[in-house]
């Protein structure tokens, strides 16, 4: 199964490269694999409805109305990291 998963942080490269790797890896573990794509927060708005999921590492205060979009930062701090993990599975295989 293949998912398409933004990854978004204030700049588009420090810690959204972070969680793609963690989040590849562990979805590769449970038969996904994750096409990503780097963004910034800032043009997240504008990409809903372009992947399964959108994963951001910096704060945002909107939801979008066709992309499940999903507050990354147990990513980065580890804290919360391994549930955030598996929901993000469970978002992607549709349960």
């Amino acid at each position: 199964m293949k998912k398409r998963v933004i990854f978004a942080c204030t700049s588009g490269i420090a810690t959204s490269t972070i969680a793609t790797e963690k989040v590849k890896n562990y979805c590769a573990q449970h038969g996904i694999e994750v096409e990503n794509i780097q963004s910034d927060v800032a043009t997240v708005q504008s990409q809903d409805g372009m992947a399964d999921l959108i994963i951001v590492t910096s704060k945002v205060s909107y939801k979008l109305e066709k992309t499940p979009i999903i507050n990354g930062v147990p990513l980065i701090t580890t804290i919360g990291e391994e549930d955030l993990l598996e929901e993000i599975v469970r978002i992607l295989k549709g349960d």
